[in-house]
């Protein structure tokens, strides 16, 4: 056994993908550390027992692919890295707005998710125990949502962990896109980010999402040259 991997485990979570029950949801729980083929062999194991047909990993840096491919993982879609460089720059406060946001409550969830599905549509779509894990992915979060007429038309979920910060989820429903919400949510998020002495800003979208890639780089966001990849792989019965 390797003791340094005994030390040091790389940790994983293993829940079901929002609407399919028939595939495992595999999200490694720290991005800078990289799985090995008994790690691998084990979140099988563990998928296998739940009886999941595939097993579909969340979004990976380059580094965490290898034991995965060795595994017979095959990649289903590749997303745009992006960040945003907060140190010694000028504090950002969200630009004036009449859009009142609110705080995403666990009680809204189940409306944010409606919002997720018309934004993302399926299988990327997230329900509502999906938004609440990401919700819980970080030490600090942020979540935030704005309403038009009574109902919830956007939301923006982000995270703080030591000195970075991420952008981790945010729809806008496709009914009222192009209106600067996207750019508000965005906005906000940074500005508490900043205020808590966060460096640097992580967030990813599909690779030919041209609106969030332009809302991204409106906001100062520059492209990394490592894009992320989503990987899955089929168990036999």
């Amino acid at each position: 056994m390797n003791t340094a991997a005994a030390e040091h485990p790389v940790r994983a979570r293993l829940g079901l993908w929002p609407y399919d029950p028939d595939v495992a949801h595999l999200v490694l729980l720290d991005h800078h550390m990289v799985p090995d083929a008994d790690d691998v062999e084990r979140w099988l194991g563990d998928a296998r027992a739940s009886g999941a047909r595939s097993v579909r990993t969340g979004a990976l840096f380059a580094p965490s692919t290898a034991a995965f491919h060795e595994a017979g993982f095959e990649t289903i879609d590749r997303l745009r890295l992006l960040e945003l460089d907060l140190d010694d720059a000028e504090r950002r406060r969200p630009e004036p707005t009449s859009l009142r946001l609110k705080r995403l409550r666990r009680s809204m969830l189940d409306d944010a998710a409606r919002v997720d599905r018309q934004a993302f549509r399926a299988p990327w779509a997230n329900d509502a125990a999906a938004l609440a894990d990401i919700m819980s992915a970080t030490p600090q979060h942020r979540s935030r949502c704005i309403h038009l007429d009574g109902r919830l038309v956007a939301f923006a979920i982000s995270g703080r962990a030591a000195a970075w910060g991420y952008i981790q989820r945010l729809a806008v429903d496709p009914a009222v896109q192009r209106r600067g919400i996207g750019r508000v949510l965005v906005g906000d998020a940074v500005s508490w980010m900043q205020r808590r002495q966060v460096a640097r800003v992580l967030v990813n979208t599909a690779i030919d999402n041209e609106a969030a890639l332009a809302l991204y780089h409106s906001a100062g966001f520059d492209d990394r040259p490592d894009d992320l990849t989503i990987l899955e792989r089929a168990l036999r019965a």
